[in-house]
């Protein structure tokens, strides 16, 4: 059963809860994929509550959130960012999406990515793009349905090691009634 979710724009006051709730489901996505210490770093580095505020503060960036009651069950960020080379047209980032353990497989990563889709829509974008760790096998399956096709790669560092990251781009979709 989808559990009734309403999705919404970040607020500043949501800035500690999104911080917390980001690096659990960083550390869940990540456990089985790389080493606990340096995923525990990178989000000591990134998903920190005055980290989070600056980000929903950026007017580059428009944070949705996915809430079930009154609990975070998943994000996304959609970010005005230049696109690498491989990228083409008018485009915006897909910077992150993430959802809850406990909300995998109920239909709410679709509706972010619709909630993505359609502020990218909005913000006269033909493209979305994103790097995707390619181990992430569960995150390339979700993105392929959504028509991303691998375009290039991009460096990322994590845990002192330099990855190449796969570089996923889709068209967006027209608004459908």
């Amino acid at each position: 059963m989808t559990p009734t979710a309403h999705l919404r724009p970040a607020r500043a006051d949501d800035a500690a809860t999104l911080a917390a709730f980001a690096a659990q489901a960083f550390t869940d996505t990540y456990r089985d994929l790389d080493d606990a210490q340096d995923i525990a770093d990178y989000c000591a580095e990134h998903f920190q509550p005055e980290v989070m505020a600056g980000v929903i503060a950026d007017p580059a960036c428009r944070t949705l959130l996915a809430v079930v009651g009154e609990q975070l069950a998943g994000y996304a960020i959609v970010r005005d960012k230049p696109p690498p080379p491989c990228v083409r047209g008018p485009a915006l980032q897909l910077w992150r999406l993430y959802l809850g353990q406990g909300f995998i497989g109920q239909k709410l990563g679709v509706r972010l990515m619709q909630a993505a889709q359609a502020e990218a829509r909005r913000q006269g974008a033909g493209t979305l793009w994103l790097g995707v760790y390619d181990r992430n096998v569960r995150a390339v399956e979700f993105y392929r349905r959504f028509g991303f096709a691998q375009v290039g790669v991009s460096e990322f560092l994590f845990g002192g090691r330099i990855y190449s990251d796969p570089i996923y781009a889709a068209a967006v979709p027209e608004e459908t009634s």
